[in-house]
């Protein structure tokens, strides 16, 4: 796949391409176009690259938005009368599509859960049905669908009805639609596949000769196609495609782990995360990028926690290389899911992230700070201290992780004072990594209370860097800290926040 990003062919480009290319070492942008779409050079090697990134026979067909491409597959294959079956968590323009615009032309639509029982589409078949819309994961709720099982079911009912799947979340690196059975591809260029946020594009691949005779018929017809200029830039996108991918993933698996044992939290969905409801899809046929979705506890308040972000941008996009997060209840979502909610399962407080390419511990502090603040914000605006007692603890144990400083490990040390006002510490000695295991501060904490000093009144948690001796950042209690710390002083206080401001809070507040 990584030379195939670049070339488009493992034997790199043909003669033919080397003239086209004006001898240069990456295909030009050739502004004029002619009577057809694909007749311009410069989407052609874009069109050609998708076309082996997604294993179709087919060339490629590329639109000037994602949704363009959905309204062409819907134009095309569907009029009045027919029905379409659609994953009912489906992206907000595709729901918009079949609810407001088809649904006036007497096209019917039937949105339904496919992920637990994927032989439910069964019920659901209608002798007018002539499409089945998945997406996998799906936006925004990450529920991943066995496409070859539903594939598969669909075919043997009726071969005639067409299977599109919605790979845009996996990418062509993590997921490969056609090789499962679907019959069309479809990707939005705008996100992963470009990379950057700044080009609207769509595609559509697929191994059917008649499906794409009819799309490339109306392509010419409807003038959806995508601009050269764009199609440049989306090529020059997928150059770093693949790197691009793993750096999301690998952030995105730290951070969801993260997110998993956060009190803010109730619930994580990330596909490679063994909690996923639908890991063994995902083992199977992939889907994991830099996409997770998230539930905040009951009493947490979205809007504190996105007004609380600094690093990660509140953003409705995703793929590029910054963090995005938004609440699918208030931006994306607020007139399909939440409007008709046919299932039940959207939670008003539910968060969708892109998680970006900045270094992951950047983004877990953005995120530590945001969610205490959604939980506690009216604790953290009475709490805010500079009280010497806490710069003390602090200093305590910091002055104990330089003491004992270990090149390529980090340290977690726990500080804590006493009713009577002395000061212990204890310490934890982990690999480096990005965030702490989960028994790092429960070991630390443990090395005190082991020797006998359990009338604690305060307690602190850092945690120490191997690359800088000079950074320190407070860890937040994780379930197992907050209960061991509750068990010994239900009253005791905790200093969350960061070293440069602390901020106090009792182990109640964190439960």
């Amino acid at each position: 796949m990584d030379t195939l990003c670049i070339h488009h062919d493992h034997d790199g480009i043909s003669d033919d391409e080397v003239k086209l290319w004006l001898n240069g070492v990456v295909p030009p942008i050739y502004l004029s176009n002619g009577e057809k779409p694909s007749s311009n050079p410069t989407r052609q090697a874009l069109e050609q690259t998708l076309t082996c990134l997604d294993k179709a026979s087919q060339p490629t067909l590329t639109y000037s938005s994602g949704l363009a491409a959905a309204i062409s597959v819907c134009l095309t294959f569907l009029k009045k009368d027919d029905h379409a079956i659609i994953v009912d968590d489906a992206y907000s323009g595709t729901t918009n599509i079949f609810q407001d615009c088809l649904s006036r032309w007497s096209i019917h639509s039937s949105f339904i859960n496919l992920s637990e029982t994927p032989s439910i589409i069964t019920q659901h078949f209608l002798p007018n049905t002539r499409l089945v819309w998945l997406e996998s994961p799906s936006n925004p709720s990450m529920r991943l669908v066995d496409i070859h099982t539903i594939s598969s079911i669909v075919h043997s009912h009726d071969s005639s009805i067409i299977v599109i799947v919605d790979n845009t979340f996996a990418s062509p690196l993590n997921q490969s639609p056609l090789s499962l059975g679907a019959d069309i591809c479809l990707s939005s260029l705008t996100k992963y596949i470009n990379g950057h946020s700044d080009v609207i594009g769509g595609s559509l691949s697929m191994n059917r000769t008649d499906l794409h005779e009819k799309l490339v018929s109306n392509q010419s017809l409807f003038h959806m196609n995508l601009s050269p200029f764009d199609c440049y830039l989306v090529r020059r996108g997928l150059n770093t495609l693949p790197i691009r991918m793993r750096q999301h993933m690998k952030n995105a698996y730290q951070i969801a782990q993260f997110l998993e044992r956060h009190p803010a939290v109730e619930h994580v969905f990330y596909p490679a995360l063994p909690s996923h409801p639908q890991h063994e899809i995902y083992k199977k046929q992939g889907g994991a990028s830099g996409m997770c979705s998230y539930i905040l506890i009951e009493k947490a308040d979205v809007e504190q926690f996105l007004l609380a972000l600094k690093l990660c941008t509140v953003a409705v996009s995703l793929g590029g290389c910054e963090t995005l997060i938004e609440s699918p209840a208030i931006m994306t979502h607020r007139s399909t899911l939440y409007a008709i909610d046919v299932s039940g399962q959207m939670s008003e407080k539910l968060i969708r992230m892109s998680v970006g390419l900045e270094n992951v511990r950047d983004i877990i502090m953005d995120l530590d700070r945001a969610l205490n603040r959604s939980i506690n914000q009216d604790i953290i605006n009475n709490n805010l201290t500079n009280n010497n007692d806490d710069l003390e603890l602090i200093d305590e144990a910091k002055r104990i992780s330089h003491r004992l400083y270990q090149s390529r490990v980090h340290v977690i040390t726990a500080a804590l004072r006493t009713t009577s006002g002395r000061i212990y510490s204890g310490t934890h000695f982990e690999s480096s990594q990005a965030h702490a295991s989960i028994c790092g501060e429960v070991s630390a904490i443990s090395a005190m209370m082991n020797d006998g000093y359990q009338d604690l009144a305060t307690i602190v948690v850092l945690r120490g860097f191997d690359e800088d001796r000079n950074r320190f950042e407070i860890i937040n209690p994780c379930n197992r800290c907050r209960v061991l710390i509750n068990d010994l002083n239900s009253n005791a206080q905790v200093i969350v926040g960061t070293t440069d401001k602390p901020i106090r809070m009792t182990i109640s507040d964190l439960i």
